[in-house]
């Protein structure tokens, strides 16, 4: 079984625009933060260029922006690993937390449940 590993760097490239856009940094500042030139940051918003790892380290830590901010839609999960991440965290609620979000999670399954899937043709 061969196992794609591609990052997507359009939506890598959209997210550092927008973030950095959302922080009021121009590419040129943000080239200056890094040591780089400003037309590597914008080739990276263009979709040009990847970043190198410490590259992609250094612009996290200058926008404050942990690196699952940029690979969210580079990351594929099985269900597995999501049941694994769900459970992570529901371990972390208080009881009474637990008992409200047990609850919801009982009341949308139900509600699920009562729609009707939609028939493929």
């Amino acid at each position: 079984m061969k196992i794609r590993a591609e990052m997507n760097q359009v939506a890598f490239g959209r997210r550092l625009f927008d973030i950095r856009r959302e922080q009021q940094i121009t590419s040129e500042r943000l080239s200056e933060l890094c040591g780089v030139n400003s037309s590597f940051i914008r080739s990276i918003e263009n979709a040009a260029r990847l970043p190198s790892l410490p590259m992609f380290v250094m612009i996290c830590n200058q926008l404050h922006v942990a690196p699952n901010f940029f690979l969210l839609d580079s990351i594929t999960w099985n269900e597995e690993d999501k049941i694994a991440a769900l459970d992570a965290k529901l371990r972390t609620l208080s009881p009474c937390q637990f008992d409200v979000v047990f609850e919801t999670v009982n009341t949308l399954i139900s509600k699920l449940s009562e729609l009707k899937e939609p028939e493929h043709t």
